[in-house]
């Protein structure tokens, strides 16, 4: 559907406009109304029956009443035959038809007191993940990002450093250009960034970013600077921009570097490298114990408000969870959660600090040691061509008639 479409259908639905006001966050927003429309255009279209949202509500209503089950279930098997038993969705995930396609017609009769339905089980449980996702190292992200812009470099040096998602990253960070430029200009080298919630969890929390990730704005900001330049600005509101000086999208984000990623030969298949995994480098860092940084405290950094890491193991009880609603010590002693940071900051700073410089210095060598390898095996292969000709010629001079043919086929056009 075009958004156009999507736009005429809020407008004339005022149930459509009342549930989607109950979503502040642009994204459910969207993915709501545009899972509303499509189905009601495919009413229309797929199984000739023209009705409003509102007429829908109440016929749904009416059936329940009834007792034919057939009659009861009609709202449901009409939701249920266009998300996951639709053949235009086959070749789909299921949690992406769950979540587009179906989820919004039942949080949609929920929310006008008209549920669906009770029961679970409509689609099956998520599966184990047929591809493992690879593990982010510091050399291998010094090599991602190494053939990346440097508009992409900074977008997810910030985020590694952050242990934000993307969408935090340019959602809410790149909103905060003001705020993040004055840091820098006045010679911080370590800048807290503040969040108001994740994925609608109304859960405040805070993180940090560190040299690396600054000294990567800072590269940005020259190339910026010249794009506002070429377009006349004095200043933007974001810190992400685009040759157009609009702010960068997640979308174009990661076509552009699973472009790159797959040119440099670094993506060899689904989940083999993406850019959650830079949040994950985040986590991953904070947790051997011997490095002795609270697991709980990178679980409010990460903005995990129920006690539980990415993995949702339990750290916490949700109760507990630091910043959560009974222990509020980040905002009585923000000092606690930037000494935590600080123990987990030599491990982010991959360029700077100086485990970064001694693992740097080891991978010279390996480097050093893996061209000397590289040219002595051409040494070897060349010394190998030498002689294989050596006896080939050793075997012509010896047998006349046979050098005789050779030189014949050699002679021929196309013949070797």
């Amino acid at each position: 559907m075009t958004q156009k479409e999507v736009e005429e259908f809020i407008v004339a639905n005022p149930s459509i406009r009342e549930f989607l006001n109950k979503f502040p966050a642009k994204s459910s927003y969207e993915e709501k109304a545009v899972g509303l429309a499509r189905f009601f255009k495919w009413l229309r279209v797929d199984k000739h029956l023209d009705i409003s949202p509102s007429e829908f509500l109440d016929k749904h209503l009416e059936k329940t009443m009834m007792k034919s089950v057939k009659e009861r279930r009609w709202a449901l098997r009409l939701a249920i035959e266009f998300s996951r038993d639709n053949p235009d969705l086959a070749t789909k995930a299921q949690n992406y038809i769950y979540g587009s396609f179906f989820l919004p017609i039942k949080s949609f009769c929920d929310y006008h007191e008209a549920p669906l339905t009770k029961n679970k089980g409509f689609f099956p449980k998520r599966g184990r993940r047929k591809y493992q996702e690879k593990p982010f190292t510091a050399e291998y992200i010094r090599r991602a990002l190494s053939v990346l812009s440097q508009r992409e470099r900074s977008i997810c040096m910030v985020e590694m450093q952050s242990g934000q998602s993307i969408k935090q990253i340019l959602v809410d960070v790149n909103a905060m250009a003001k705020y993040i430029f004055k840091e820098i200009d006045m010679g911080k080298q370590r800048i807290r960034i503040e969040f108001k919630e994740r994925k609608g969890n109304g859960f405040r929390y805070f993180t940090f970013i560190s040299v690396d990730a600054i000294q990567e704005l800072q590269k940005w900001r020259q190339h910026r600077q010249k794009i506002l330049e070429n377009l006349g600005l004095k200043e933007s509101s974001w810190i992400w921009i685009t040759e157009k000086g609009e702010p960068c999208t997640r979308k174009a984000f990661h076509n552009s570097l699973r472009l790159k990623w797959n040119r440099a030969n670094l993506r060899t298949g689904p989940l083999s490298i993406r850019s959650h995994g830079f949040r994950k480098f985040f986590e991953q860092e904070a947790s051997p114990p011997e490095r002795n940084i609270s697991r709980a405290y990178i679980t409010f950094m990460m903005g995990h408000s129920e006690g539980r890491d990415s993995g949702g193991v339990r750290v916490t009880h949700a109760l507990d969870a630091v910043g959560g609603t009974y222990d509020h010590a980040p905002w009585v002693y923000p000092d606690a959660v930037e000494r935590e940071y600080a123990k987990l900051e030599p491990y982010l700073n991959i360029y700077s600090s100086e485990m970064a410089k001694s693992e740097g210095d080891n991978r010279k060598e390996l480097d050093s040691m893996q061209e000397t390898i590289e040219k002595m095996q051409r040494q070897i292969d060349m010394m190998l061509i030498g002689i294989r000709e050596r006896d080939r010629q050793l075997i012509l001079q010896r047998n006349p008639r046979l050098a005789k043919q050779v030189s014949t086929i050699e002679s021929k056009p196309g013949q070797k």
